[in-house]
């Protein structure tokens, strides 16, 4: 069980202050300049995690690790949200379309590692050069950074992630539609140049 870090609570504060204003020091986006900075640092460890995940996923069968087909199920969930063709919120959503990103990357190593008896929890994260205490403080502050940026361009942000996911959708029926009346098309026009006694002719009832 992971150790919880005070500094974390106090790092993803509430957007707003008395009266319905931002903090001083706000980047206008629903988080503060601090909280950026804290970002900042939580990206930096990203190689770190990385690595975490490789070595969780390392411990297959032979391994004999109790848990660990749960935490690698955790792990690849994790990536199978972070490489899906569609996203609700969309990267090009400023803060909020990487935060969700990150945020479900923390989530899955950090319940990945709870699958996991504590010496082999601790060997992973003493591997990956992280300790329990930082995953959990990192894990706190994007769910509150995230908190913070949804509780002011949330619901614009979703509907807007909602519009482009639909748009990304129809593109993509789009697309399927041509590329299949463009595979006929060739495969009309081939079957003309065969031989008379080739040719595909339509099937007797």
């Amino acid at each position: 069980m992971f150790a919880k870090d005070p500094a974390a609570r106090r790092a993803g504060g509430s957007p707003a202050a008395a009266g319905g204003r931002r903090q001083t020091g706000s980047t206008g986006r629903g988080m503060s300049a601090e909280q950026l900075a804290r970002l900042g640092e939580v990206a930096s460890r990203l190689p770190r995690y990385v690595k975490l995940a490789r070595l969780i996923l390392g411990l297959g069968p032979q391994a004999q690790v109790p848990g660990s087909g749960r935490a690698r199920r955790f792990v690849l969930a994790g990536l199978a949200y972070l490489f899906a063709p569609l996203d609700p919120l969309p990267g090009f959503i400023p803060v909020l379309g990487q935060l969700d990103d990150l945020l479900v990357a923390l989530f899955a190593l950090r319940q990945a590692l709870r699958s996991l008896p504590a010496p082999v929890q601790a060997r992973v994260l003493r591997q990956a050069g992280l300790d329990g205490v930082t995953v959990e403080h990192d894990w706190r502050l994007v769910r509150d950074g995230t908190r913070d940026v949804l509780a002011a361009t949330g619901r614009g942000a979703w509907h807007l992630g909602r519009r482009g996911t639909g748009a990304l959708v129809r593109l993509g029926l789009r697309l399927g539609s041509l590329a299949g009346r463009g595979l006929g098309g060739l495969l009309r026009r081939a079957g003309t140049r065969l031989p008379a006694g080739q040719r595909p002719g339509r099937r007797r009832s």
